[in-house]
């Protein structure tokens, strides 16, 4: 059998797609005894083939129940043995001992890399005399599909193989990486490509379209402009300063600045061309109307204005086939509250917050928490900036109604992850802790749980109601930040600082007042803070060198105890300081050996790829 790189999966899939009707356009039936000429001899099974394209991004970080941020400072998986150590533990190897991502997997995205590229041949001859609107838009988004696809690879591996022709089952292997400048422009020509393409193409928040390629832009702009891939940033990092293959993981010439300014005026077209959600406050929000913002911006998904591409749930459908079964499992973001929800409602805790993260979380009034503090640290979840309370649920949050069982727990619904000593000498375990007893083995191993994402409408009932919240990918803050990014590093901090006021008054938060190193390090966690869980960390942290700060260091969970005050009478055990005095203590825990290895800052391509394709080099440090 003769070897090539994609061999593995090459089969495509197309679905059928009636245009114009109300059917999940994504919600795809499997037509593979149709033969391929004839799939682009009709327009509606050359949309269908198109569409399918989209099925390659599974749904993001709410795919499933390890999220990216798990292998960052910013959070923790449950339950070990997936893989997750591969990052955190620095374990990965080409072997493939590391947790391999669907929507950034090397061997499951190729073959859709092989659907765009035919996708672009049969289109731009155009057998079937398709109308030039449509012709257009299914070549752009095929474009803009490919250029995306690309783009999470180069994120992960640096130059990787580019293929812009179809290959056939049969061809040779002698498809070596390209180098990283190479994979940049490649991906750069197919977002343009898809600009000029869409410029006519409907908004649609679940179909890519101008502003869709703009944004897109923005971020591989961002992302390569950064000091990963630059020698003058990156030569104390071990592993890539002694690499003989430096021009496959960076570039080797050209200015840091100019690629910054390329970030700039990309991210700015993006600003320009749409507008953002509650971006024109004059003065920070108040605390209730910031909650509700940062709420707003994730519950209401495709509804709201800073969501500009992502996986619309009900549109995509729970049975499209990169999410088998239908009968209530592998359905991604139909079940992020089962998912990483807590065990005292019947949910599994997947992916957890590290005090790490909840420690990034400034006060209300600007003020950095402290746990050294003993103000601070004797009520840390008071008067706490907004998107705290939008995002984590903590010892004594407000959440949803307990189910029947667990109403004798807890009749008050709220979140218990302490451990509280009544005047007897009766200790009770929080019914959301690992010693409750509510499914013990689903409780948090931090003391905390995620709250953005999971739906707070929704009853504690799952199967029998799958929740619709969409998987943003990206966002117009995000590309915000980007431009706030860009203008830091060529020193023009005002333009910086007038944009990072936007978005800290929506989110409640006082004026930015520092500048210089200051003001980077405030910038990057206020990036930190607002993508939660969006993919963001995992990607910023390697490119900003900041795998050691984000690893070399233990998890901690947070130790809440309370202690009934004497001559005071509890019934029901809810939080009250009136009836107990409270202390917190964050801890460590020996759960992953948690270490930065700087290999990690690069995937390891898999051996099975390289042993089919021999002319492919290994990253770094493998």
């Amino acid at each position: 059998m003769k070897k090539n790189i994609i061999k593995i999966t090459t089969l495509l899939v197309f679905g059928f797609l009636v245009v114009g009707c109300n059917e999940d356009f994504l919600e795809t039936t499997p037509l593979s005894e149709v033969a391929e000429d004839n799939v682009w001899s009709d327009k509606k099974l050359a949309e269908a083939a198109v569409l399918d394209l989209y099925q390659g991004t599974w749904a993001g970080t709410l795919t499933r129940e390890e999220t990216t941020d798990a292998f960052t400072d910013q959070a923790v998986f449950t339950h070990p043995g997936r893989g997750v150590d591969g990052y955190t533990e620095g374990k990965m190897n080409p072997a493939g001992n590391f947790m391999d991502m669907q929507w950034m997997s090397w061997p499951q995205l190729y073959p859709f890399i092989r659907s765009a590229n035919i996708a672009i041949e049969k289109l731009t001859i155009n057998e079937a005399g398709i109308e030039d609107g449509l012709v257009k838009r299914l070549l752009g988004e095929a474009h803009f599909m490919r250029g995306y696809f690309y783009t999470q690879l180069m994120r992960q591996f640096g130059g990787v193989v580019l293929l812009t022709k179809p290959l056939t089952l049969d061809s040779e292997a002698n498809n070596p990486r390209a180098t990283f400048e190479e994979t940049v422009n490649q991906i750069l020509a197919d977002l343009n490509q898809a600009i000029v393409l869409l410029e006519d193409a409907p908004i649609d928040p679940a179909r890519a379209h101008k502003i869709t390629a703009l944004a897109m832009k923005s971020r591989v702009l961002t992302h390569v402009a950064s000091d990963l891939y630059h020698p003058s940033k990156n030569s104390h990092v071990s592993t890539i300063a002694s690499y003989g293959h430096p021009e496959l993981i960076g570039w080797t010439s050209g200015s840091q600045l100019d690629r910054w300014e390329a970030a700039k005026v990309a991210s700015k077209a993006l600003l320009d061309a749409t507008t953002g959600y509650k971006l024109d406050y004059t003065a920070p929000a108040s605390q209730e109307e910031a909650i509700q913002n940062y709420e707003d911006i994730w519950l209401q998904g495709d509804q709201n204005q800073d969501f500009i591409w992502g996986r619309l749930v009900e549109e995509f459908g729970f049975g499209s086939r990169t999410y088998p079964g239908g009968d209530g499992w592998s359905q991604g973001p139909g079940m992020v509250a089962l998912y990483h929800g807590p065990n005292g409602y019947h949910e599994w805790a997947g992916t957890t917050p590290t005090e790490a993260l909840v420690s990034k979380y400034d006060f209300a009034d600007g003020t950095k928490f402290d746990w050294d503090n003993p103000d601070h640290a004797a009520a840390p979840y008071d008067d706490r900036e907004a998107r705290f309370y939008s995002t984590f649920l903590y010892d004594g949050a407000p959440w949803k109604q307990r189910t029947d069982d667990v109403v004798k727990y807890d009749n008050f619904n709220e979140i218990q992850t302490g451990f509280y000593t009544l005047t007897d000498g009766t200790i009770i375990n929080g019914v959301d802790t690992r010693q409750g007893p509510i499914e013990d083995w689903n409780g948090s191993r931090t003391g905390y749980y995620f709250r953005k994402f999971s739906d707070p409408r929704q009853p504690a009932s799952w199967p029998n109601n799958l929740q619709k919240v969409d998987a943003p990918y990206i966002r117009y803050t995000e590309v915000l930040l980007n431009y706030v990014e860009a203008n830091i590093n060529l020193g023009e901090e005002g333009e910086a600082i007038t944009w990072l006021n936007k978005l800290r008054f929506r989110n409640g938060l006082p004026a930015v007042t520092v500048s210089g190193a200051e003001l980077m390090e405030l910038y990057k966690r206020e990036r930190d803070k607002e993508l939660v869980n969006e993919d963001a960390r995992l990607f910023d942290m390697k490119r900003w060198l900041e795998g050691p700060q984000s690893l070399n260091k233990p998890v901690q969970q947070i130790l809440v105890k309370g202690t009934q005050k004497p001559g005071t009478t509890v019934t029901d055990y809810r939080k009250d300081t009136a009836l107990f005095d409270y202390t917190y203590k964050p801890t460590d825990i020996v759960f992953e050996n948690r270490i930065w290895q700087d290999h990690v800052y690069f995937m390891p391509i898999k051996q099975e790829e390289i042993d089919k394709d021999p002319s492919i080099i290994q990253n770094p440090g493998y």
